[in-house]
């Protein structure tokens, strides 16, 4: 199973105003031509006289995961991302380089900051789904594993495989191709397969011979209890958890304009200050110090009706000049198929 990247075809759709045309251009036919060292060189050149040009950057970023150098490809497509976090593209290709990892938790979130980023995106969602389905096969496996003459289990593991035109391996890696990557055709129609009932064992009927031994009596295994039906929420709160992550990283890489960009226009800011004001007050505060660190845990995130959600959670934050453990609540409104910061309380 092989989640879609986004690849050369895409460059152009985000090229700013001062880029040079013919940079990108040339760095794309070297590296359609395989010529990655000299894409690479190209790109840096480049890269010197617009160190921020997002198209260029973009590019690099997958000159170095075709050249197998991954970690430097995460470390651009992730500064890319903080740089630019109206961009979903950078979010599909790290959760493609993650899912090779078989990170897959990783890879989930990047793909859900990218529909957050554009809910629109189709590619994302099909590599979503791709990626729980792939999931959905490692739980099978297991369970084969635990369970290995559960028909129900052996059908469902054959019809995730059947999605891809081949079985799955569920503990492989999928392959990463990045830059002329072709989709999975998939069949137009999928019949879901309802498990088959198990039958419970009966007791054995009383023999009509009072002198035999009677038969032993065989106890069935009684019916699990129902597992609980997910909330109708969950997919809201998991996007809810990756605004709140990004909000934290930006934080920690002081990047200010990715942390600004997790506020609302709506936001209320201490004391009514306008946000240009509070803003300019943050972007001191974050710069000031040497390096930063904050942490979220015990996130806890509850849904409301009117697009609105309230998120929980402690937050320890160091700094070169101060370490300090708090309760903090944020309360975030779905803006656009995004969730920002409309409200922000520090305390229990």
């Amino acid at each position: 199973m092989t989640l879609r990247s986004i690849a050369l075809a895409l460059v152009p759709l985000f090229l700013s105003l001062n880029v040079l045309a013919g940079d990108a251009e040339d760095i794309q036919q070297l590296l359609k031509s395989k010529q990655l060292p000299q894409a690479l060189d190209r790109a840096d050149k480049a890269l010197a006289k617009s160190p921020k040009e997002p198209s260029i950057r973009f590019l690099r970023g997958i000159i170095l995961t075709e050249m197998g150098r991954t970690d430097e490809g995460i470390k651009a497509f992730t500064q890319l991302s903080a740089d630019n976090p109206q961009l979903p593209e950078p979010y599909n290709n790290l959760a493609v380089i993650y899912a090779q990892q078989n990170q897959l938790d990783k890879a989930r979130a990047a793909l859900l900051m990218a529909i957050q980023t554009n809910p629109a995106y189709a590619t994302a969602h099909e590599n979503l789904g791709d990626l729980y389905a792939r999931l959905a096969s490692q739980a099978y496996d297991k369970a084969l594993q635990l369970e290995g003459a559960n028909p129900a289990v052996q059908t469902k593991l054959k019809m995730v495989g059947s999605l891809f035109g081949t079985p799955i391996a569920p503990n492989k890696a999928s392959t990463v191709k990045v830059a002329t990557v072709t989709p999975t055709t998939k069949p137009a129609n999928v019949a879901l397969v309802t498990p088959t009932s198990k039958t419970l064992a009966t007791p054995s009927p009383a023999p009509t011979n009072p002198t035999a031994t009677p038969a032993p009596v065989i106890k069935a295994t009684p019916a699990p209890t129902p597992a609980p039906k997910p909330e109708a929420h969950d997919t809201d709160k998991q996007q809810v958890a990756a605004a709140v992550e990004s909000w934290a990283q930006a934080w920690s890489k002081k990047n200010v304009n990715g942390y600004l960009a997790a506020y609302g226009s709506d936001f209320k800011t201490p004391g009514g200050q306008k946000f240009s004001t509070w803003g300019e007050e943050r972007h001191n505060r974050i710069s000031s110090p040497k390096s930063i660190e904050v942490k979220i845990s015990d996130l806890k995130i509850e849904i409301n009706a009117d697009n609105t959600a309230k998120a929980r959670f402690r937050q320890s934050y160091k700094a070169s000049h101060l370490s300090s453990t708090t309760g903090k609540t944020l309360i975030l409104a779905k803006s656009g198929g995004r969730w920002l910061i409309r409200e922000e309380r520090t305390g229990s």
